[in-house]
């Protein structure tokens, strides 16, 4: 386990004891810039989830994501919550005040000089001075908002939203909860990836784990007494996605008919008014500005760190490549072995021959053959969701490592992601199979967004039926079996509204698209990358078929006995 990963559930288990509940899903986790997770802030984001107030809280700061603004934004929410929500459980938790002073101490020393601070540093600095009760100086605006920051422990959760929207139109003429800001997952002005990620300041950066989490009823709703229009029924703002989506991932591999002809296909049933995207990534004919350039910005520093990573580490992935290589290669010859065949023509077998005179037998001599393994095609899919984000580097060797070593023994393989982004599922193909050389782009691999993993399974499946060649059909997701997608559920009733696209429905969608995969004659796997609490949901989708890699280490090991068995000749789907 890396050091992001302890610190990531050791955020969880702060985040958990401040909501004192362990069986929850963390709807934020904040990760400090020395990688560290800080208890204070932690304990904060836990005693939110245990007033009840993320339900409140998540709509707002999703709207932050898409501002100019929005790591300003966020850093004043959390900062008037932190002291409300100390000021509010003092007498419950007395260590809170001794670790609210221990943080700000560390906050101002991380801060820069005075006089080298932009706005929200500068907002920052004198907000945790305050906190320990420090001399320093502060602007009459400065002044004003803090004072108006400081809001009371008697507030409810609703009262504190309406305090930072108040505070943030009176100085930054913000909209109060505008129309866009009601529509929740149908924003289009707003960011489209809940993704852990860190703020754009050099202060500590609260980071999304897996979009909202858990939050209920902001998919499509009511605004007063009028249920809002859907999302698609609006051609300019499909465009407006459209546009969102390639300037984010990449152009489309299918002119609009075909994808429209896909869509019309694939998207039915639960996924009725989804979207899909194919992609190689080859960047889009429009200019990329404002959102999308902001994106691809951060999209291009998690690259960075993938190759980083792997290069810091390559002595041991390139040893745990050629065991896998060699692993691979052992299975092939195997199966290569020669064989004495009957044949009408060939050497004399001494044992038969007397068949030919007297019973007049053909097949008396022996032909000695090579047995070919049958073709095997293999698909790899990454989880690309939010999720997935604390450990994308090491997801990303991995899948290299694996691409790599099946490219050596020529067996075709293909590397794809998947991700959600407002109710358009986003397939990124980094390598196909007919590609060579390729494999470095599969460190482009980056986690943001949602996971609708039923209907990624389900265009994986069209996908395969793409390839006419004949073979036996592998497809290794690489996932944590944790669906969650901001787009709901239609409901066929008038008298049911539409259900969120998570938990139990998220997990039996992706189950019946397992096996419908496999009914096709896929073989479908699972290298799981979740939680123990995520196991049970990873069974039940992908049934005896999860592995887990406790290290990089047990990767040739793994992958090879996933290998081994389906390149028997003769036995092609």
């Amino acid at each position: 386990m890396d050091r992001r990963e302890m610190e990531a559930r050791r955020a969880d288990n702060q985040v958990w004891n401040g909501a004192g509940d362990y069986h929850l899903r963390p709807w934020y986790r904040a990760i400090g810039p020395d990688g560290n997770a800080p208890v204070y802030l932690n304990t904060i984001v836990g005693l939110a989830r245990r007033e009840g107030w993320t339900e409140i809280m998540d709509p707002l700061l999703r709207s932050f994501a898409g501002s100019a603004r929005g790591t300003l934004y966020s850093d004043l929410f959390w900062m008037g919550l932190e002291r409300c929500l100390t000021l509010r459980w003092q007498e419950e938790r007395p260590a809170l005040q001794a670790l609210r002073r221990d943080y700000a101490a560390q906050a101002l020393a991380q801060l820069p000089a005075p006089q080298d601070r932009n706005e929200g540093e500068s907002l920052r600095g004198c907000w945790w001075a305050r906190a320990l009760d420090q001399p320093h100086r502060e602007s009459a605006r400065e002044k004003a908002m803090l004072d108006q920051l400081e809001f009371s422990p008697t507030w409810s959760g609703d009262q504190v939203r309406q305090g930072v929207e108040n505070l943030l139109y009176q100085w930054y003429r913000r909209p109060r909860r505008s129309t866009l800001d009601q529509l929740g997952s149908s924003r289009v002005d707003r960011s489209f990836f809940a993704a852990w990620r860190p703020g754009r300041n050099r202060g500590d950066a609260l980071r999304r784990l897996s979009g909202p989490g858990e939050s209920r009823g902001q998919g499509g709703g009511l605004l007063g007494k009028k249920r809002l229009s859907p999302f698609w029924q609006t051609k300019t703002r499909e465009r407006v996605l459209r546009d969102y989506v390639e300037g984010c991932f990449g152009a489309s591999l299918l002119p609009p008919g075909e994808l429209a002809q896909a869509e019309q296909e694939l998207c039915t049933g639960d996924h009725r008014n989804c979207r899909l995207h194919f992609t190689k990534g080859e960047p889009s004919v429009r200019p990329v500005k404002g959102a999308c350039a902001r994106e691809r910005a951060l999209f291009q520093l998690q690259r960075e760190r993938n190759r980083a990573y792997f290069a810091k580490n390559q002595g041991q992935y390139r040893l745990a490549m050629a065991r896998l290589s060699r692993a691979l290669e052992n299975t092939l010859l195997l199966q290569r072995e020669e064989d004495d065949t009957p044949s009408r023509w060939g050497r004399l077998r001494p044992q038969t021959a007397w068949r030919g005179e007297a019973l007049g037998g053909e097949q008396i001599f022996s032909r000695r053959q090579t047995r070919e393994p049958g073709e095997l095609w293999v698909d790899l899919l990454l989880d690309g969701s939010a999720s997935q984000n604390g450990q994308q580097e090491k997801l990303a060797a991995q899948a290299y490592l694996i691409a790599a070593s099946l490219g050596r023994c020529q067996i075709p393989v293909r590397v794809s992601s998947f991700c959600s982004v407002s109710g358009c599922t986003v397939l990124r193909i980094y390598r196909d199979y007919q590609d060579k050389g390729t494999d470095e782009k599969i460190f482009d691999y980056v986690a943001a967004g949602w996971n609708r993993d039923g209907l990624a399974l389900r265009a994986m499946g069209w996908l395969l039926g793409q390839n006419k060649e004949e073979g036996r059909r592998l497809l290794i997701v690489l996932s944590d079996a944790s669906p969650n997608d901001d787009q709901k559920i239609p409901s066929n009733s008038l008298l049911h509204g539409n259900r969120d696209y998570s938990g139990v429905l998220g997990v039996k969608d992706a189950a019946r698209e397992a096996a419908a995969l496999r009914k096709k004659g896929v073989e479908v796997v699972c290298i799981f990358t979740g939680g123990e609490r995520e196991l049970p949901a990873a069974r039940q989708i992908y049934g005896r078929e999860v592995v887990r890699l406790p290290g990089v280490s047990f990767l040739a090991q793994t992958v090879s006995r996933l290998i081994q068995g389906r390149l028997t000749a003769g036995d092609r789907l």
